[in-house]
């Protein structure tokens, strides 16, 4: 697997403090920045506890399905230097136990070999609310020209 298939599940969280936990849609988004910060530090725990068991992305480079133990393998053998991973135009709703978030990412670093990565992909996270946690339960990106 390569660093596109890594950058096709760009969902991040920052540490949530109590607004978060009364506003759903904040904890939400604070989720997707979280998941930057995972993915520019390779921090595999946090994928490992954010990302629900039964975890699906489809890849915006060709279309293909990868789970949640395909994902953290990909994380862990991606090359990519992430400079920046900046969220813009997001917008959360919530029903229940699900929530989507959509948004847009532009991630720009390079690969091992120098390759200048720049790439925005517009996304649609979807969430699912278990035993009292927001988990990722489903993305899906499309690259924008």
């Amino acid at each position: 697997m390569n660093s596109l298939i890594v950058v096709t599940f760009l969902i991040a969280t920052v540490p949530g403090g109590a607004m978060a936990a009364d506003d759903p849609k904040l904890a939400l988004i604070q989720t997707e920045e979280q998941w930057n910060q995972a993915l520019k530090s390779r921090d595999g725990g946090w994928f490992e506890k954010h990302l629900a068991a039964d975890f699906t992305d489809v890849s915006s480079g060709d279309g293909s399905f990868h789970t949640k133990a395909e994902n953290l393998a990909a994380l862990k053998t991606d090359t990519a230097t992430y400079e920046t991973l900046e969220l813009s135009e997001l917008q959360a709703r919530v029903e229940g136990n699900a929530g989507i978030v959509t948004g847009v990412n532009h991630i720009v670093g390079h690969d091992d070999r120098g390759n200048t990565l720049d790439v925005r992909l517009r996304f649609t996270d979807t969430y699912i609310q278990r035993d009292g946690k927001w988990l990722v339960w489903a993305s899906q990106h499309t690259r924008m020209k």
